[in-house]
């Protein structure tokens, strides 16, 4: 343990003078040297306080040098106001946002910085501050001198500390309420937009497991305005027969390594039983790899697709009817050039009929009337082929086809040209060996097919609508089958056996000319084309087409 320091000189001569004064305590008598260790220690512990007093004072004055850099320097203008109003105190924030040197101030009022159309609301607010009992809020506009307004919250808080003052907390919300503006305006051409498109939006929150749908999405569905939204509801809104095919988009959509887009149409059966079709978009967002957010749009476009159908279906009568003229005009043309020599081959025969009748008296007559008919028919003939090789000019060239290929082309125009509502079943031979054919007239034959199929089950109304088109090489070999069997109620009786002849036909619009046109076209091919009537259910039709 370490020895006490040395006692000063003057400290042991004050302490044996004490003890020569003082009075004698009951008691041993205390050496000097005692009262001097006593002395010491008192000396020790008075240092010790002046050392604590004084290291509290220096933290006094940090505290008080921190609190006043942050009163000076907050990002909130403080200002204290007496109860006329005028400003007793400033922070250096409080001057710049009063924009006004803080030693000019204390000569004027807050008032004389409020906006002429805010400073009567101002007047009016002072009393009832100044008697609050609690903390009130209120927001004006400030003018600066440069004629600038800037539009500030006051929080107030009374003082009453002998003279009633109001201190304020000011803070510039012009950024803020700018923001707010800008936020409005957005929401605002939002709404506009979603009420001129007919738009409907749904957000998904996977991480928090929530789900929001707007008002016509809700519509849409038929779900009411509080019930909670989530992907069971949603599934159980879609159509059976497009459920397989929305997992599908969806499950490309979710893929962390695809690119989050989502684009998908498909039928909804609301709660009240109405369909809707429906068109929506979206896009998927990740977070190291997890899905965190899915937002998109559901747009209700089946009065779109009906006025589609009814369009197609007035350039499927145009069409119809161009056909039909072209066919009247073709057989009239052909009528025309053949009805002057059969009426001349009539002539010659009726000529020749009655010579017979008569004894045949002049051979060389006879024999003259029948060249005459004879040479008119040749004649009819040649203008027979002459038009039949007129309608076949411009004829494209055969060329290696992939029938795969040729398959996926005649869906899209099927459904290009208002057939494509059923769901294509494929049964696709991958690497099949081209065909040498044309590809327009076999693009042709295919949708013909199509669209009869389509036809068919419209009529019958078959809810679950499917075609399945198979491709694969005939059991030979050498050669390409393609089968269409749609899910219509099939072809039998008369009908049957009378499918393939020129202008037979079963429905109300029809010319009889699509399928005899198809099975010519397979045959100048080298193929055939037939019924399957062993195939049900629905109709089945089978072509074939030799390798290139």
């Amino acid at each position: 343990m370490a020895s006490a320091p040395p006692i000063p000189s003057k400290l042991r001569a004050y302490a044996e003078g004490v003890l020569a004064h003082a009075p004698r305590p009951e008691g041993p008598a205390r050496s000097a040297e005692e009262v001097l260790h006593e002395l010491q220690v008192y000396q020790i512990e008075l240092e010790m306080q002046n050392e604590s007093l004084r290291q509290a004072q220096i933290a006094l004055e940090e505290s008080r040098d921190r609190y006043a850099d942050l009163y000076e320097f907050a990002p909130i203008g403080y200002l204290t106001l007496d109860q006329s109003g005028r400003i007793t105190d400033a922070n250096l924030t409080g001057a710049a946002l009063l924009g006004e040197d803080r030693g000019k101030l204390r000569l004027l009022h807050f008032e004389d910085f409020v906006a002429a159309e805010d400073r009567q609301g101002w007047r009016n607010a002072l009393p009832n501050l100044l008697c609050q009992d609690g903390k009130s809020s209120l927001e004006l506009r400030l003018q600066h001198k440069d004629g600038t307004l800037a539009e500030v919250h006051l929080d107030c808080l009374p003082r009453r500390n002998g003279a009633n003052t109001l201190r304020i907390a000011l803070s510039d919300i012009t950024l803020h309420k700018q923001a707010l503006t800008k936020v409005q305006a957005s929401e605002d051409r939002l709404r506009l937009a979603k009420t001129a498109t007919n738009l409907g939006i749904f957000d998904v929150d996977p991480v928090h497991d929530t789900t929001e749908w707007d008002q016509q999405v809700r519509n849409i569905w038929g779900i009411g305005p509080d019930e909670p939204a989530d992907y069971a509801k949603f599934m159980a809104g879609v159509h059976p027969d497009d459920r397989a095919a929305t997992r599908a988009a969806l499950d490309l959509a979710f893929d962390p390594l695809g690119t989050g887009e989502y684009h998908n149409e498909y039928r909804v059966i609301s709660r009240d039983g109405s369909l809707h079709q429906v068109s929506a978009i979206g896009r998927a967002y990740f977070e190291r790899g997890q899905l965190t957010r899915f937002v998109g749009t559901i747009k209700d476009v089946s009065r779109e697709k009906q006025l589609e159908r009814e369009e197609q279906e007035r350039r499927n009568e145009m069409d119809l009817l161009v056909k039909q003229q072209v066919a009247v005009q073709t057989a009239a043309a052909i009528a025309h050039e053949l009805n002057q020599p059969l009426v001349s081959i009539s002539a010659y025969s009726e000529a020749a009929l009655r010579m017979l009748k008569g004894g045949a008296k002049n051979p060389e007559k006879l024999a003259h009337a029948l060249a005459g008919a004879a040479e008119q028919a040749q004649r009819a003939g040649r203008t027979l082929l002459e038009l039949l090789d007129f309608l076949h000019k411009g004829e494209a060239p055969m060329v290696p086809v992939d029938l795969n290929e040729l398959v996926a082309e005649a869906l899209a125009i099927a459904a290009e040209s208002g057939y494509g509502e059923f769901r294509p079943v494929l049964q696709l031979e991958p690497g099949l060996r081209p065909v040498l054919a044309n590809r327009l007239q076999l693009q042709k034959v295919l949708v013909i097919l199509l669209h009869n199929g389509v036809e068919a089950m419209r009529e019958a109304g078959v809810p679950a609508a499917a075609i399945t088109i198979s491709v694969r090489t005939f059991s030979g070999g050498n050669i390409a089958q393609v089968t269409v069997q749609d899910s219509g109620p099939g072809i039998t009786g008369e009908a049957a056996q009378r499918i393939f002849e020129p202008f037979f036909t079963t429905k109300p619009k029809g010319m009889g000319l699509g399928l005899a046109i198809s099975r010519a076209l397979i045959q100048a091919h080298g193929g055939q084309l037939w019924l399957d009537l062993d195939s049900g259910p629905g109709a089945t039709f089978h072509f074939t087409l030799p390798f290139a």
